[in-house]
């Protein structure tokens, strides 16, 4: 894109032709290159649309802004970039004088808002955006009911008001389900700061309200249409809606507010209605009330035949009215004044309204006056009134001879030239009745000009060429006065010449341009309003007989192409006509393919023709190749490279087709499968299924395969397209249930539903294993998505899952999670069936309720479930881990052993256990150490604390010593709750026990390791406790005794002296390393006393005392001391 092209519209004369191509251009472009347009936006919109006053620079920049919010290529987060630096720039607009920047304003802001509403539900720190937003509604909502502002303003705050509806109202709950490019309440959380979910949906609701008052208050078919759409839109975007939508249509009649208008906008408003209850009586939705809706409209074709008839009679009695008056009026015959040289003429009648302009009276009254008068004449007075008519005309065109005296006074008269055309029989009546001159030398004449009103060219459509006529009009004058003297005719014996052979081009061409002039005559009779004589109509409408005429030559012309077995020259010339036929075809197709959207009525109309005549010709020839499914073949397969995603128009024609071969449902495959023609394709799946019962098992063998289709999108769409027919509609639900069955079943070690020629298209022949989840996937979808319809169908995926392969249950569990969140922990059937899980099924049931209890805390009911379950069927420690949190004390000093026992070193149960020890222990307040009586105490039957879970681990004996160490392990590493003061209140509490754990001095030992301000502590109390309670008499504590020694040397030393002799000796020995230090600690602390220092000698002890060591006095405390 040119950066200065925006300049050069700036600078370019304001409303100039250059500036108009300059923005054109740039438009153009900016259109190709959508990934600049919110730049260009963002940067130039806000300045140019707050300027005052009007400008083709303002104009051609709001037409752009709409185009960018709108243009649903564009990233929705760019669109919502667009909204939010322009919103200013667009309430701007509602000040505006002139009504196009008004319009234009609303429009913009109905884009605005579901994009704004969708980031501020995120976004919780812009409300001065929502203020705006929100006052710019209050404006624009105001307007809908102002009876004194234009009416094109009040129509685009209708589509506001629509938008702001579905805005405000809520979505689909189901998660998988929700259109994000649909904004709604569902997003809004509700905690919001400033966005009130509950008074935007209290708003909505009133809104709903006021559309409904209005639809039956309002006298305007303008207003009225508009509201039918708003509540069409809200019908199919809103199913929560659909009931309040279906009684306000249901009981609208025009009696309640259009009783004063005109018949033509009640016809229009009727007619809007109408169709929406054809749309409504077609869509899932309206199902339950589609008795009442056929009711409805019954009522109102009678209703709207009703009025037609009335206002027929009103007329007719207004066509008599003016007919008796007509009658009335004296008739005055008046002579047409001729020149003196020219014989006087045929006097024509006149009447009192000679001087009246007809012109200003309305087409449709002077019609309907024409028709009254032509009723009343009877056939031999109308007979009558042509063949006089005709011979006034007749002998009007006869030219009288001139003064001149060039001429001749007693020569012929000389007749107008005309063209070469049929003769009818009224001209050869009149040409009978003239007498005609025997031949003279022609005179010069002055030639006159053809006036076509003279012309009698009966009731033939007739080619008229001026330009050949002219040239050819002396020689025709010519040749006529070179005949003899016509004789009488009579008509009965005319007949016509032989026609001229023709070549096969001639020929061809011949056929082409009538087929061409047909068509382009037709087009212009469509595009006007013809109104036929009633409301029933038998067959096609007078305005589109032009595409019956077309379609019959090409497919009956020349005998329909029938064969026959006369001879070669006869089988050549068949040959040939069908050569011709084929071209002609082929001519129509590429004109249909010129434009098929407006020409579809002709292609129905062909294709229809093209099946009626395959079965005339099949009688007498049953090999003929049939047209209808070549050419229905060819039209399908050449309109699928030219539709657009959104077209309906394919949809449409195939359902009014007289049958539907299976090329064509193969084509509809391949559109499904296409992701930018995929909803064309499922749209005329879906309809042949619903409406076009013989088709109905092929089409829905196609979209069933689609539902295990391997690319998401397409699947998605299948199963979509699937799903709203269960479980209500049949046969369609018995068809499908099965087949997801089967889907099912195909997953399960040793099972093949499905015959050989029904296998599912798109899935493998054999499950690889280990499985593939994105194989598994094409499986179980199509049966999860029911189960969010059907619950029970979670009894076929329970009992299956026990009969699959492990890889395809770990697919299984894995896929599963967006169902069971869908579900919920409250549902009944899926609870039921935690609780009968056939064995074998732990692995599904264990990762359902981990998904159950994965946000917040757990349902009580599903807590109790879970409970149940454990103590019944003795169920592994994993289910523990979800509920953990909410079991009370008891509880889990019960089930600790469990919990523990699953540690075999490995990180997952690691962290699991981890998992459980932070929900099931309270972090202590920061005074654990300062017993404050005021601080809040813990209920013991909630949780255990952290010193009451370290003892557990110690002393409980179901627990073994290897998990035990590594729990204990998993504590320390928990370190905001096993601080420095709990574990030191965890070794006071163990110390005072009467028996010491095993493994309590290698927790002290880890303890002062991870610690180093519990050394004190640790060589002050704790080991002199353990000196008095002899702890050299337990091996495995005094070899931890020693070892912690060891660690915390030299801090220990005290306390070591006050070992007996003997068990201070064994330490030195197996901790040689201390033997130095603690001699110098001892010379230092105690002097050089001989007896102590006899420990540390290198020479043999002396033998014991009488006394033993154990009961001997520790001498080694008095020195010390």
């Amino acid at each position: 894109m040119d950066p200065n092209a925006f300049n050069a519209a700036l600078n370019a004369p304001a409303g100039s032709a250059e500036q108009f191509q300059i923005l054109s251009e740039l438009r153009a472009v900016l259109e190709q290159q959508q990934s600049t347009v919110p730049i260009f936006l963002t940067t130039l919109a806000p300045r140019i649309l707050i300027q005052p006053g009007e400008s083709v620079i303002k104009q051609w920049m709001m037409d752009l802004l709409l185009f960018g919010l709108s243009q649903s290529s564009l990233v929705v987060d760019n669109r919502a970039q667009i909204a939010s630096s322009t919103l200013d720039a667009q309430v701007s607009l509602l000040g505006e004088q002139a009504t196009v920047y008004v319009k234009g304003g609303i429009n913009c802001l109905a884009a605005s808002y579901p994009l704004l509403f969708r980031v501020l539900c995120t976004n919780r720190s812009s409300r001065q955006q929502w203020d705006t937003i929100s006052a710019a509604k209050s404006r624009i909502l105001a307007m809908v009911e102002d009876t004194s502002l234009a009416l094109g303003i009040r129509l685009s705050a209708i589509k506001f008001m629509q938008r702001a509806i579905l805005v405000q109202t809520r979505g689909v709950n189901d998660p998988r389900l929700q259109n994000k490019a649909d904004p709604n309440l569902t997003m809004c959380p509700t905690d919001h700061p400033f966005v009130s979910a509950q008074a935007l949906e209290t708003e909505g609701g009133e809104l709903l309200k006021k559309c409904v008052m209005i639809l039956y208050t309002s006298n305007n078919a303008d207003i009225l249409s508009a509201l039918v759409n708003t509540l069409a839109a809200l019908f199919k975007m809103r199913p929560t809606l659909a009931a309040i939508v279906i009684q306000a249509v249901l009981k609208w009649t025009p009696q309640v507010a259009m009783s004063g208008q005109s018949a033509m906008s009640v016809r229009s408003v009727e007619k809007s209605i109408k169709i929406l209850l054809h749309h409504i009586y077609k869509s899932p939705q309206g199902a339950p009330y589609t008795r009442d809706i056929a009711d409805a409209i019954q009522t109102q074709t009678a209703r709207m035949e009703a009025a037609a008839q009335e206002a027929r009679r009103k007329r007719a009695l207004e066509a008599e009215a003016a007919n008796e008056a007509a009658k009335r009026t004296k008739i005055e015959a008046t002579p047409v004044p001729t020149p003196p040289s020219v014989p006087t003429s045929v006097n024509l009648p006149t009447s009192t309204f000679a001087n009246f302009d007809f012109s200003t009276l309305p087409l449709p009254l002077v019609i309907d006056i024409l028709i009254a008068n032509l009723a009343v004449l009877s056939e031999e007075r109308l007979a009558s009134a042509i063949v006089a008519r005709k011979a006034l005309l007749g002998r009007g065109a006869v030219v009288p001879l001139a003064t001149d005296s060039v001429l001749q006074q007693d020569g012929p008269p000389l007749v107008a030239p005309t063209p070469q055309l049929p003769v009818s029989a009224s001209q050869l009546e009149s040409q009978s009745q003239l007498e005609v001159q025997p031949s003279e030398p022609e005179p010069v004449v002055k030639e006159e000009p053809l006036d076509p009103l003279k012309m009698d060219i009966d009731d033939d459509d007739l080619e008229y060429e001026p330009d050949k006529l002219n040239a050819t009009a002396q020689a025709q004058v010519e040749a006529e006065e070179e005949q003899t003297q016509i004789a009488p005719l009579d008509p009965s014996t005319f007949s016509l010449p032989t026609p001229r052979d023709l070549s096969d081009s001639a020929r061809n061409g011949l056929v082409k341009s009538s087929v061409t002039r047909i068509w382009d005559a037709g087009e212009e009779v469509l595009g006007r309003d013809v109104k036929g004589g009633s409301e029933v109509a038998v067959g096609l409408p007078p305005e589109e007989m032009w595409m019956l005429l077309i379609v019959r030559m090409i497919s009956r012309g020349a005998n329909g192409g029938r064969v026959k077995d006369e001879g070669g020259d006869e089988r050549a010339l068949v040959h040939n006509l069908a050569f011709r036929e084929d071209g002609m075809r082929q001519m129509l197709l590429d004109y249909l393919l010129g434009d098929f959207g407006g020409r579809i009525r002709l292609a129905i109309v062909w294709m229809n023709e093209e099946w009626y005549n395959d079965r005339i010709q099949a009688k007498h020839d049953p090999s003929r190749e049939r047209q209808y499914d070549i050419w229905l073949g060819r039209l399908a397969s050449s309109l699928k490279a030219r539709l657009e995603p959104k077209d309906k128009t394919f949809a449409k024609f195939l359902m009014e087709l007289p049958s539907i071969p299976p090329n064509v449902l193969s084509l509809c495959r391949e559109l499904a499968e296409t992701p930018q023609q995929m909803g064309i394709g499922f749209a005329a799946l879906r309809e042949f299924i619903q409406l076009r019962p013989p088709v109905r098992p092929e089409a829905m063998r196609i979209l069933l395969d689609l539902t295990a289709h391997p690319e998401k999108v397409t699947r998605n769409a299948a199963i979509n397209t699937v799903r709203r027919w269960v479980p209500d509609i049949e046969p369609m639900n018995m068809g499908i249930t099965s087949f997801a069955k089967k889907l099912l079943e195909q997953l399960q070690e040793g099972r093949h539903p499905f015959e050989e020629h029904e296998f599912p298209r798109y899935l493998p022949p054999k499950l690889e294993l280990p499985a593939k989840k994105a194989e598994v996937i094409q499986h179980v979808e199509l049966m999860f998505a029911l189960s969010v319809r059907v619950p029970a169908f979670l009894d076929e995926i329970f009992a299956a899952y026990v009969h699959m392969e492990v890889s395809v249950q770990e697919a299984m569990q894995d896929l599963l999670a967006p169902l069971v969140r869908s579900l919920g922990p409250t549902n009944g059937k899926l609870l039921s069936l935690i609780k009968t899980f056939e064995p074998g099924a732990e692995s599904l049931i264990l990762r359902i309720i981990k998904i159950l209890t994965e946000n917040g805390r757990p349902n009580a009911n599903l807590v109790a479930l879970v409970k149940e379950l454990i103590s019944e069927r003795n169920l592994d420690a994993r289910f523990l881990m979800p509920i953990i949190g909410e079991m009370d004390k008891p509880d889990i000093v019960k089930n600790l052993p469990r919990i523990v026992s699953m540690l075999n070193g490995k990180p997952e149960p690691k962290a699991l256990v981890k998992s459980a020890f932070q929900a099931i222990v309270a972090a202590p307040p920061e005074s654990f150490t300062k017993g404050s009586s005021n601080q809040p105490r813990m209920k013991q039957s909630e949780q255990l604390t952290p010193v009451d879970l370290m003892v557990l681990l110690h002393e409980d004996k179901e627990i073994g010593i290897k998990p035990a160490m590594e729990a204990i392990g998993i504590c320390f590493q928990i370190v905001d709750v096993f601080r420095s003061d709990v574990l030191a209140a965890v070794m006071q509490q163990l110390l005072d026990s009467a028996t010491l754990p095993t493994l309590f001095l290698r927790t002290v030992i880890q303890a002062v390791t991870t610690y180093k301000n519990l050394v004190g502590f640790v060589s002050t109390t704790l080991l002199s406790r353990l000196i008095t309670k002899k702890v050299w008499t337990n091996p495995p504590l005094w070899e931890g005794f020693i070892r912690c020694a060891k660690v915390i040397a030299p801090a220990s030393f005290g306390a070591l002296l006050q070992l007996p002799r003997e068990q201070l000796k064994e330490l030195i020995s197996k901790q040689p390393a201390l033997k130095e230090d603690l001699r110098e600690y001892v010379v230092r602390r105690a002097g050089p006393k001989a007896r102590l220092l006899e420990v540390f000698s290198d020479q043999p002890d002396p033998p014991p005392s009488a006394a033993p060591p154990d009961s001997a006095p520790p001498t080694a405390q008095g020195d010390a001391a």
